[in-house]
């Protein structure tokens, strides 16, 4: 029989790696698949999106400008329902990440918790720069 010790160690890991698989797809659907979406199709901005929706729904499907009117309503209406829904799914998210973080600090020794903090904060700095840029 395996000491409890051992057994209750092993069971932590494993909470640990499948918090970790959990927030890595979450974090993947939240972040890669708008990103993927956006990827494909080549829209530069919200708005040059929009454009070519609507430059769709007039070409391919032949929507009149009364039509085009009531669709970018539409659109209007979809995106801040999009937007309160991102917000409301914020807090979330967070806490998620922070509990996975808080998870594999209590993995690392002190000099790694220096590393790794080091590591995430390098991140931080080019995601921030990548989303000025665009």
């Amino acid at each position: 029989m395996i000491p409890r010790s051992r057994l209750t160690i092993a069971l932590y890991l494993v909470l640990v790696f499948a918090s970790g698989v959990l927030v890595g797809v979450v974090s993947h659907r939240l972040y890669a698949t708008t990103s993927t979406a956006s990827a494909n199709n080549s829209p530069q901005t919200v708005n040059e999106f929009r454009r070519r929706y609507l430059d769709g729904m007039r070409t391919q499907v032949g929507a009149t400008e009364p039509q085009l009117a009531e669709i970018s309503k539409i659109l209007d209406d979809t995106k801040q329902k999009v937007n309160e829904l991102a917000a409301a799914e914020k807090p979330l998210h967070d806490k998620i990440q922070q509990d996975h973080i808080d998870q594999i600090k209590e993995l690392l020794n002190p000099q790694q918790r220096i590393a790794y903090e080091n590591w995430r904060a390098a991140r931080e700095r080019a995601k921030r720069q990548a989303e000025q840029k665009k």
